[in-house]
């Protein structure tokens, strides 16, 4: 019997997959579970979905025993699903961590392609019944699983957040969290939590709305549910949130962390980009700090001499005039120098949109190729 009931839950997942329009995640919205919910931690009914740490996320349906793991109604308030029919909870905070957090983590149905553009997205609700709220909730995408050790050493850097890293204190409605990512390539691996260190971490005391019965966790507790990774050569907008003009906010470049591996100097030069708004040649406030790493190494090792090679995409090209790919990398160059490099190693070269980091035409795919790269061409 067991052995039926879980052919029938493959199936029923293959057919979620089939239907999920390139999603890598399977059972992104937690509804395909082997059996009934009965306990605490029960995350690893969820397949592929498990938990990395030892204290395990919790998994809430309809269908589970008793009302402490049920849909709406659980221990935690009360909640209707964002999509399906059941969801994830896990802690993202509790006071003078005295609980420990919890995570999502799952393998992806493929490895991630270098180069190419990815919308990755989730839902989070706070639930009724906790009475923290925080911010640096995100997620986290890597060739291996996660690294328990970076974790403890606070060192692993979400890729995916919400642009404010606003602190989420939305109890009715689930909120979305998504931007566009460029892959460094055979990332498998999505983790789901706050990462960052509790001195690192806002909280925000959330008083129990009226009516709702109950005592609340002392913790920052929150439901996840509708997770997605699509190729965004299938998907039309990656924009749950915009900025101030209504556009789509800017995409999201990936930030590996290895605890067991270190970039040489010429690799981390080389593996450095500097990105672009169309038309523009201004280097953006969030590309300072890459700037101020390639400045540094150049001075620690004044013998390199760098090929610095802007780029445009070939939409911005027919409607600039000039040579805009050779302006950003002149302004790259002219900030080097301000920021102490030396002048006489740095070559500057514009190539326009001739050798583009993708043929990806979605707009997060050009964006990409606005870009100022790096090759270190002597170090004598």
């Amino acid at each position: 019997m067991k052995q039926v009931f879980s052919f029938i839950t493959l199936m029923s997942l293959a057919s979620t997959v089939a239907f999920s329009q390139g999603n890598l995640v399977q059972n992104g919205s937690f509804e395909s579970v082997s059996k009934k919910i009965k306990d605490q931690g029960s995350i690893d009914l969820a397949f592929p979905w498990v938990s990395p740490t030892e204290t395990k996320a919790d998994l809430f349906n309809p269908k589970a025993k008793g009302e402490d793991w049920g849909v709406p109604l659980n221990l935690y308030g009360d909640a209707d699903p964002k999509d399906g029919e059941g969801y994830a909870g896990i802690v993202m905070y509790s006071y003078k961590d005295a609980e420990p957090r919890t995570y999502l983590e799952m393998k992806l149905s493929s490895g991630m392609e270098e180069g190419k553009v990815y919308c990755v997205k989730m839902s989070v609700m706070l639930a009724l019944l906790s009475k923290y709220a925080c911010n640096n909730i995100g997620l986290y995408l890597s060739e291996k699983p996660m690294d328990l050790e970076a974790l403890e050493a606070g060192a692993i850097t979400p890729q995916i957040i919400h642009s404010q890293n606003k602190v989420f204190t939305e109890q009715f409605d689930w909120e979305d969290i998504c931007h566009t990512y460029i892959a460094n390539g055979g990332e498998k691996y999505l983790t789901i939590g706050n990462f960052a260190p509790s001195s690192e971490t806002q909280e925000e005391k959330v008083k129990k709305p009226k009516g709702v019965i109950g005592t609340q966790a002392r913790t920052g507790y929150y439901y996840i549910d509708d997770v997605s990774v699509k190729n965004m050569a299938g998907v039309d907008a990656c924009d749950c949130e915009v900025d101030a003009s209504g556009s789509s906010l800017q995409v999201k470049y990936s930030k590996e962390v290895s605890s067991d591996m270190e970039l040489d100097v010429t690799e981390d030069i080389q593996m450095t980009r500097i990105y672009f708004d169309e038309g523009s040649s201004v280097i953006k406030d969030d590309a300072k700090a890459d700037m101020q790493k390639v400045a540094t190494l150049l001075k620690e090792h004044p013998k390199y001499k760098v090929k610095i090679t802007g780029h445009t995409d070939p939409v911005e090209e027919v409607k600039v005039t000039g040579d805009v790919s050779l302006q950003r990398a002149q302004t790259v160059k002219d900030q080097l120098v301000k920021l102490g490099a030396y002048e006489n190693k740095l070559l500057v070269v514009g190539v326009q949109e001739f050798d583009p980091a993708t043929e990806d035409a979605s707009i997060a795919g050009q964006a990409q190729n606005r870009r100022v790269v790096f090759e270190v061409i002597s170090k004598d």
